[in-house]
């Protein structure tokens, strides 16, 4: 990160806000106990716009739009888990580098109610998503109006799924050639119940201290473009739906007719939601944040570091939040936050030219900087009144016919599936040195194509579906991770009913609501690249979706209800009832203090310290490792691991150690670091931050 750039040590909702930047600047985040605007705004809230202390006042103000923000911290208070998103069993969360989160938006007119959640994991399992909407069903939610979108983060915990076919991994390179690692890859084990059960009740309180934190609100889109950043990592199989068709390897973006461009999604979309707030006869825009959307896969974190990260969209939401309360002076008990999930990004990434923890925050500032470009466009057409509505089905593959022919009624995963994507080729790769990408039946068969049926997969063969109107803007949510050129004739499938209605963004919300693996064209299925052998339901999958989303378009248009929803038990027999996890040990002891006495911006201050296995010292919802500066005789926190800046580790017999990276933002002064687990704490002896020479 340059010199000079300023980043919220973020505070979560669950602890008072102690932190601050250099310069004076309170970090992001509210205590519950805080969850609204302190009092003096709380009570100018019911001033405004006739919106008094009894919120039936007139049945104009009940339509009008009411919104708040929520946020909770979903890293699991234990270590040890392997890391999700097709890995190997061996690539374990020995620490962390940036905490998990889930960030919230609701939207309200009236009684209809919409939330809109980003989680940093790897994918929602249905299961997953129902259970949450059922912890907040009192607040007046149900899963067809909660649209929960993963990051689809690679460094997140794996093993959650309702679904026991999304908690596999690969067998370790050391294993591969033991016969005896291979049941626990055909045959995975069900959801760890202690840690699906933290994060259920965890994203449900990001929703329910988003619903506390309601209040009068305007909102309003805007799109920009980010271009150079990602890249399209399945060109061969792109190249196909322009009629070219080249070997795997030899393709390149120069060969795309409609330019380089056409290779990659470079927009941005945002839709900006401020609070309203009456200050002195006058209305104030309290800004509490964005949905934000970019298609870009969560790989530049590679799973090799071992640590629970959010990779880049962990930097965007910070910095973009960051941004944001600095240019709005927004009180500090105001909790901001950007919910970005992720959009088309099947075949897009930024983690073939950017990696590591380093790369991630790279990644992550150029797409906060886009998000803000946006952010402060969308400022010109806020409305009080934006239309909300949402129509929401479970479609049955079930060998169903579409337009360019018939889907299957079961998953198939293609033997190009098994030595994985550019970003990480995984361990029979690694044995092998050689890809099985671009490999194709002779055979063909009407419904799988050419693929070379691998392995059958036990998805589910009904997905939910969704389609919701928030203003000019609709988000349509994707069960899986379509690729760029399945997001441009989706978003054409749906932009033909709702374009007479006003619609003027269409915007695809991937990994939303469950988990299909890839979406691609029947073009880009015949290259039987990666994304192409993990399409499931044969080549006319993505033509089934359309359909599908062009049907529910044209219901939302017209007022007519979606069709009745499939019926399927998502849950797997999983339910949210395992035990909390272990409490951290009662005392630890620093076993390393800051080697130097003085340390410049930019480099590293490390300590080690001896604690309870398996970093379940580590408490939630608060600062572990926290960086505090001396002023005037008090200490200040300044940054904290709930930031970008400092990577901690930690080893089943409880040996512990951090690193803080310096940042540009802190400044000159004396400084200590600060451990606060659950049950101890701990401080190092000081040192001076100088300027970089």
């Amino acid at each position: 990160m340059s010199a000079g750039r300023t980043l919220t040590g973020t505070r979560l909702p669950t602890t008072p806000i102690d932190a601050e930047l250099g310069h004076g600047r309170k970090v992001s985040g509210v205590n519950p106990r805080r969850a609204v605007l302190p009092a003096l705004v709380a009570s100018a809230l019911g001033l405004f716009a006739g919106v008094g202390s009894a919120e039936a006042a007139t049945a104009a103000s009940k339509q009008l739009l009411r919104a708040g923000a929520g946020q909770a911290d979903i890293t699991p208070p234990q270590t040890g888990y392997f890391l999700g998103g097709w890995t190997r069993a061996d690539r374990l969360a020995l620490g962390q580098s940036t905490r998990l989160y889930s960030n919230a938006l609701v939207l309200q007119r009236g009684t209809r109610k919409l939330a809109l959640v980003a989680v940093e994991l790897f994918a929602v399992p249905a299961g997953f998503q129902e259970d949450v909407a059922r912890l907040v069903a009192d607040l007046g939610y149900d899963r067809t109006t909660i649209l929960m979108a993963a990051s689809h983060t690679h460094s997140a915990p794996g093993g959650y799924a309702n679904n026991p076919t999304y908690n596999t991994a690969a067998p370790s390179l050391e294993t591969i050639d033991n016969p005896a690692s291979f049941p626990a890859f055909v045959n995975p084990a069900p959801a760890d119940r202690q840690l699906y059960t933290f994060l259920v009740k965890q994203v449900a309180a990001s929703i329910r201290r988003a619903d506390g934190d309601r209040a009068p609100a305007a909102a309003g889109w805007a799109t920009t473009e980010l271009r150079g950043l990602t890249v399209n990592r399945s060109i061969e199989a792109h190249l196909a739906d322009h009629g070219i068709h080249v070997a795997t390897g030899q393709g390149t973006p120069q060969m795309d007719p409609l330019g380089v461009d056409d290779t990659i999604d470079p927009e941005v979309d945002v839709l900006r939601v401020d609070k309203l707030v009456r200050r002195k006869s006058r209305t104030v825009h309290v800004p509490i944040g964005a949905y934000s959307n970019f298609a870009d896969h969560g790989t530049v974190v590679k799973s090799g570091e071992q640590v629970y990260s959010g990779d880049h969209h962990a930097a965007a939401w910070r910095l973009f939040a960051d941004k944001v309360r600095k240019v709005a002076d927004i009180p500090r008990g105001q909790t901001v936050v950007n919910v970005y999930p992720n959009g088309a990004e099947g075949d897009q990434s930024a983690g073939l030219t950017h990696t590591g923890i380093d790369g991630a925050r790279a990644v992550g500032g150029a797409e906060a900087a886009k998000m803000f470009e946006a952010w402060k466009a969308a400022g010109k057409g806020l409305s009080r009144t934006p239309a909300l509505d949402v129509r929401w089905t479970r479609s049955c593959f079930c060998g169903r016919q579409t337009a360019t022919g018939q889907v299957d009624s079961a998953g198939q995963l293609g033997i190009g599936f098994l030595t994985g994507s550019e970003e990480g080729r995984g361990p029979l790769y690694e044995l092998t040195h050689i890809s099985f990408e671009g490999r194709k039946n002779p055979i063909v068969d009407p419904v799988q194509g050419d693929k070379i049926v691998a392995i059958g997969a036990n998805a589910a063969q009904a997905v939910p579906l969704s389609v919701t109107r928030i203003g000019d803007g609709v988000l349509v949510g994707v069960p899986g991770e379509p690729t760029k050129e399945v997001g441009v004739r989706v978003r054409a499938a749906v932009r033909g009913p709702l374009a007479p209605k006003g619609i003027k963004h269409v915007v695809i919300a991937g990994l939303a609501n469950e988990f299909i693996q890839y979406i691609t064209t029947p073009e880009e299925y015949g290259e039987q690249s990666y994304e192409g052998a993990s399409t499931l339901f044969g080549r006319n999958e993505a033509t089934f979706l359309q359909e599908r989303y062009a049907e529910l378009a044209g219901q939302l248009a017209s007022g007519a209800p979606a069709q009745a929803p499939y019926p399927l038990d998502v849950s797997y027999g999983v339910k949210p009832d395992g035990p909390d996890y272990p409490a951290g040990a009662a005392a630890g002891v620093l076993t390393g203090e800051p080697a130097a006495a003085s340390v410049k911006r930019g480099q590293d201050v490390k300590i080690t310290w001896t604690g309870g296995p398996l970093g379940r010292d580590r408490p939630v919802d608060r600062a572990f490792v926290s960086a505090q500066r001396l002023v005037g005789g008090r200490w200040r926190t300044v940054d904290s691991d709930l930031a970008l800046h400092t990577l901690w580790h930690v080893d089943a017999k409880g040996n512990y150690d951090a690193t803080w990276t310096v940042p540009g933002f802190v400044p000159d002064g004396t400084y200590r670091l600060r451990v606060t687990a659950t049950k101890y704490e701990l401080v190092t002896r000081t040192f001076a931050v100088t300027a970089a020479g």
